[in-house]
């Protein structure tokens, strides 16, 4: 790859919403890391790439599944949406605790879900302060663009 085509490729990752990409082709081996991303980097280097390995799709566990959110006040509550077409993950590796479960106190900005996109994980972070109070989608599904992932009870 000449230095040209590399700079280019970077600077189209540094806008993207890829937080963390590694490239091998023969020889050549890229790790790159957007400043501010931290606890995703070591998780995604101690993993095999997904594609060599799926990952086994494990049940959520709920802290209240009968939440029933047709009796909450609709002003209040916020739905966090897919920013892209991918595979979700509800845990940093299939060993670890979902980042979040129904009932998870969240705040804006923290950590709720990666998506896994043509072998980049991406995380999705929460746009709300709150409480998860539905858990939309299943570890491993395949998610669309603008997809409901979680409904949040936002907090006063």
């Amino acid at each position: 790859m000449k230095i040209d085509e590399l700079k280019g490729f970077l600077e189209i990752i540094e806008q993207s919403s890829i937080d963390i990409m590694k490239l091998e082709k023969g020889d050549f081996k890229l790790f790159y890391q957007k400043q501010g991303v931290e606890n995703l980097a070591a998780n995604f280097e101690n993993q095999h790439m997904i594609a060599d390995k799926a990952l086994p799709h494990l049940p959520l566990e709920v802290a209240n599944p009968t939440v029933n959110t047709a009796d909450q006040d609709d002003s209040s509550l916020h739905v966090i949406k897919s920013p892209m077409i991918g595979t979700f993950y509800a845990r940093p590796n299939p060993d670890a605790e979902p980042f979040v479960q129904v009932g998870s106190m969240v705040s804006q900005s923290e950590t709720v879900c990666i998506l896994e996109a043509m072998k980049l994980l991406n995380e999705v972070h929460a746009d709300v302060d709150g409480e998860i109070i539905e858990i939309l989608v299943n570890d491993g599904q395949i998610i669309e663009y603008g997809q409901p992932l979680f409904t949040v009870k936002v907090s006063e």
